[in-house]
């Protein structure tokens, strides 16, 4: 899905100002950094293309949805196609592996037959099968990460949002997370990916959207941090 900010602001009580008068434009297909240092309104951006959040000025579209304009009763249709990594990962404690991904179609009522189908294949295409009947606190940090990235899959999204996915992770099993989010990219599903590693950002030259201080200081393609 394509996404259009168009003369955003996000002020929170009383009067802090997140995000001011952002303009963006995200074509279908693109992976995008979301850049700047803590406080500068990543989160805000990312949640407000989630729905999490509303804007206090401007428009919002995500593909063909107006989200300031969409109907409470609508949001959950829409998040069906947005996958979403928070920054601690949310998994259920109590759950699997398997549990977990499951668990996300099964609220959506989707058929059991096509919920195994889709689990296994998303266990699968993030190197988990081995850990499938683990539960999160038998898993390093990296294969949380990895289950809430599968998770976010499971319904198949055009969207996919990650917030810091590699932010706890040391360096090869952030790269292993990222060869999963290019693929996830390959197959055509836009990713919009805040961070603060540099590293990530220098050899990879995607596209860079920096916020600083709630406002748009840069956005450029094939940038560095």
């Amino acid at each position: 899905m394509n996404i259009n900010f168009s003369g955003v602001s996000k002020i929170f009580e009383p009067d802090i100002a997140a995000l001011i008068d952002i303009n963006i434009n995200i074509e279908q297909g693109e992976f995008v950094y979301v850049i700047g240092q803590t406080g500068s309104g990543k989160s805000t951006l990312l949640r407000l293309i989630t729905r999490e959040l509303l804007p206090s000025r401007g428009s919002i579209s995500v593909g063909d949805f107006n989200l300031r304009k969409m109907r409470k009763s609508d949001v959950p249709y829409y998040r069906r196609d947005v996958g979403l990594v928070a920054q601690d990962f949310k998994l259920i404690p109590s759950l699997t592996v398997y549990e977990n991904i499951a668990f996300v179609m099964e609220t959506m009522s989707v058929p059991k037959k096509l919920v195994e189908e889709r689990a296994k294949e998303v266990i699968n295409q993030v190197g988990l099968w081995r850990k499938r009947f683990m539960k999160p606190n038998q898993l390093s940090g990296g294969e949380q990460q990895r289950t809430a990235i599968a998770r976010a899959l499971a319904n198949s999204p055009s969207l996919f949002i990650a917030d810091e996915p590699t932010g706890n992770l040391d360096f090869h099993t952030a790269a292993d997370v990222m060869k999963i989010l290019f693929s996830i990219n390959a197959a055509g599903v836009t990713v919009v990916m805040s961070t603060h590693n540099q590293n990530i950002v220098n050899s990879t030259r995607k596209r860079v959207i920096e916020l600083d201080n709630g406002k748009l200081i840069r956005d450029e393609m094939g940038g560095l941090y």
